[in-house]
C-alpha cells in the first residue's frame, strides 16, 4: 500500500511538473503578451524575437522586446528586465547573419542606451552602443521597416528626414559596421513614409508605403536601386 501511494505521488509530481511547463508557454496556457506584437523574427536556432507594445511576458516583466525558446517559454537571459529593452513601441524587427537583432520602433532609449528609435542588439541581448551612433544617434522620426542585404548594410524606412543627424527622408541605409552608408542620396528622393522593406539582391530592396518618388512614376513601391 505505502509503495502504490509512492507511486500515486510521484505521478501526480510529474504531471504537477509538466503543467507548470505549459503554463509557461506564451503559446497556450501562460498569460501570453499583456499587449501588442507588431513585429517577429525567427533565429537559426528556433528562438523568436518578438517586439511591439507590452510590458510583460507571461507575466515577466519586458520592455517591448523579449526572445522566447523553441517551446514558447521566455528566453530569461535576453533584455532580462523592462530597462534593458525599449522605452517606446517597437515597429521592426530584422536578423543580422552574426546574429544582432536591428531593431526599430519609436523610443528613445535601448538596454540603458540613447538612440532614437533605432537600436541593433547583440545576441546576448545587450545593446551595440557604435550602431548608427556618429553625430545624433538613431533617427528623428519613427522606424517602420528594416531590411538585411546580403552584403550585411541595414535599410531602414519610416517617416523620418534625418538619420545619425544626417538628411535621409524616409529610407536610409546603415553600413555593415554601423555606420551611416553616404551613397544614399541626401537630398532624398521620397515624399511620405516608407513602412515596408525586403532585400531583393546583393545591395537592393523593394520598399512600400504611403509615398510618391521623385522623378519616377511611383507611388507607394519603388526598388533602391544601387546607389
Amino acid at each position: 500500500m505505502k509503495t502504490l501511494l509512492t507511486v500515486l505521488l510521484l505521478a501526480a509530481s510529474t504531471l504537477l511538473a509538466e503543467e507548470v511547463v505549459i503554463s509557461k508557454s506564451a503559446f497556450g496556457g501562460g498569460q501570453g503578451i499583456n499587449g501588442s506584437v507588431a513585429a517577429l523574427v525567427v533565429q537559426p536556432d528556433g528562438k523568436i524575437v518578438l517586439g511591439g507594445s507590452f510590458a510583460a511576458v507571461n507575466g515577466v516583466p519586458r520592455g517591448n522586446i523579449a526572445r522566447l525558446n523553441v517551446d514558447g517559454t521566455l528566453d530569461e537571459t535576453f533584455a532580462p528586465n523592462p530597462f534593458a529593452g525599449a522605452n517606446g513601441p517597437v515597429r521592426a524587427l530584422a536578423l543580422r547573419a552574426d546574429g544582432g537583432i536591428v531593431v526599430g520602433g519609436s523610443f528613445s532609449e535601448a538596454g540603458g542606451v540613447t538612440t532614437k528609435n533605432l537600436a541593433l542588439f547583440k545576441p546576448d541581448g545587450t545593446v551595440d552602443r557604435t550602431f548608427a551612433s556618429v553625430g545624433d544617434p538613431g533617427t528623428n522620426g519613427e522606424v517602420m521597416a528594416i531590411s538585411v542585404q546580403p552584403d550585411g548594410k541595414v535599410v531602414i524606412g519610416g517617416s523620418f528626414t534625418a538619420v545619425c543627424g544626417r538628411q535621409r527622408n524616409a529610407i536610409a541605409r546603415i553600413n555593415a559596421d554601423g555606420t551611416l552608408d553616404e551613397n544614399i542620396p541626401a537630398n532624398g528622393r521620397v515624399t511620405g513614409s516608407v513602412e515596408a522593406l525586403v532585400a531583393t539582391g546583393p545591395s537592393t530592396s523593394l520598399a512600400g508605403g504611403t509615398f510618391v518618388v521623385t522623378n519616377q512614376v511611383a507611388r507607394s513601391l519603388f526598388s533602391t536601386g544601387n546607389p
